[in-house]
């Protein structure tokens, strides 16, 4: 059995050429997998598809499928019941230095992984996490803005600043705007009503956060709007919740600066929602 594959071929290693390896030269993308399906596999595909020509990597849905239906073949009757699947699309070897290869010549690496889910992803979703702020900041850059790219060491840094007595941290960006946590997407409920941080110049979009834009609020008949967040609304909200492809809608039940919050209605009413409009997703 393997938990791997590279171009649908059981490994377990990447050619030290790799510009993945090398300068960060790529993207990914993480799947919850449940009950043997891949409950959000369109949307993650959508995005590849959307965000590899911006790098310079071109990709097809036939290569992403083709690999991830080898991985899911060599995985256990239980592993493919629940699990993680993280799939890195690099631009494979080639090029001189910084400099892109030829895109004729480009031969990307579609890479697909399994790992087994983490032990308090259900606690998480009906208790709630705590978050602390983390004093590192988000560096603007507007042409890379939104993209799940493999330049992860901003999210590095900022996790090294606490241990285990917080289970994320909240990020700003440069300009002290609120952009996201280390893993997660945000979302505040405000005098005015929901918010979550516009992120043109500097965060991921998520695909459970462009899912919630998209429909669920509507679904829920919740209005959200996108907009500048800064320090003192994030200290006013009277709701928050965090959201990944992975661990769905997760409450905020205690953040530094502000101490603990209860988990609210609509938080309860978008899990909910989540729950009946996207088949296979648990809550």
């Amino acid at each position: 059995m393997s938990n791997s594959v590279i171009n649908s071929t059981p490994a377990d290693s990447l050619p030290l050429t790799d510009r993945g390896g090398s300068y960060g030269h790529g993207l990914f993308e993480t799947m919850l997998l449940h009950d043997g399906a891949l409950p959000l596999l369109q949307q993650h595909f959508k995005r590849l598809l959307r965000d590899a020509p911006v790098l310079g990597v071109n990709i097809t849905a036939d290569q992403l499928s083709s690999n991830l239906d080898s991985l899911l073949r060599g995985l256990t009757p239980e592993q493919r019941q629940s699990g993680i699947v993280k799939v890195i699309v690099t631009a494979g070897s080639g090029g001189r230095g910084y400099a892109l290869p030829v895109l004729s010549e480009v031969s990307p690496r579609i890479i697909a992984q399994y790992f087994p889910l983490p032990d308090d992803l259900q606690i998480q979703r009906q208790q709630g996490i705590s978050l602390t702020e983390c004093d590192y900041r988000l560096p603007l850059n507007s042409r890379l803005a939104g993209i799940k790219h493999l330049n992860r060491l901003d999210q590095v840094m900022a996790r090294s600043e606490w241990a285990e007595e917080y289970d994320d941290g909240i990020m700003f960006s440069a300009d002290d705007s609120l952009i996201e946590t280390t893993r997660a997407n945000l979302f505040i409920k405000l005098s005015s009503g929901w918010v979550t941080p516009i992120l043109d110049q500097a965060g991921v979009r998520g695909v459970m956060r462009e899912l919630l834009i998209d429909g669920l609020f509507a679904r829920a008949g919740l209005k959200l709007q996108q907009a500048r967040v800064n320090r003192e609304q994030l200290y006013s909200a009277s709701e928050l919740f965090t959201c990944s492809s992975v661990r769905g809608i997760v409450p905020v039940t205690s953040m530094m600066n502000v101490g603990a919050l209860s988990v609210g209605k609509d938080t309860r009413l978008l899990q909910s929602t989540l729950l009946n409009n996207v088949q296979g997703f648990p809550c």
